[in-house]
């Protein structure tokens, strides 16, 4: 009895924080690259063009920046993040880590430290459209990992 109760109780969280965490999430779309993700419903944009799209909320910046005609295969787009992240004055410890199918995109992410933030710099390639990357830069408070980790999981093809 007691083993269902706690079952119950903690389901019934569970269910409360999601549902509280979603309500904190607004989904937008980037609709020059056809692009949605969610970013939390604080986010104010600074910059919306077809050359880029910057928006914070004081505890999380969300960069995004695309490029035409590199047709990069996994090599390429291997040493195009780590570049473009040493370049970018992100500290890591590790390589380039392959994504193989993020919602439809594919891609390589780098995690380290920017600037005294946790950050992460992701390459996504549009299968459909492989002469365009899209380089995306988050950095965030410590406290905002989850919500971070939530926001680079919830791209996808619009």
């Amino acid at each position: 009895m007691k083993k269902s109760i706690f079952i119950t109780l903690f389901f019934l969280a569970v269910v409360a924080l999601s549902s509280s965490f979603a309500q904190d999430m607004t989904t937008w779309t980037w609709d020059t690259y056809k692009m949605k993700f969610d970013v939390p419903s604080n986010f104010k944009v600074t910059k919306n063009t077809a050359d880029a799209f910057v928006a914070s909320n004081g505890k999380i910046t969300l960069s995004m920046y695309p490029r035409k005609g590199q047709n990069l295969n996994y090599a390429k787009m291997q040493a195009a993040v780590l570049n473009w992240a040493s370049s970018s004055n992100l500290d890591s410890d590790s390589g380039a880590q392959y994504v193989e199918d993020l919602n439809g995109y594919w891609g390589c992410y780098v995690e380290g430290v920017a600037k005294g933030f946790p950050t992460t710099a992701l390459l996504l390639i549009d299968p459909d459209y492989t002469d365009i990357s899209l380089y995306v830069w988050i950095s965030y408070a410590a406290s905002e990992e989850d919500t971070a980790a939530a926001m680079l999981q919830s791209f996808t093809l619009n």
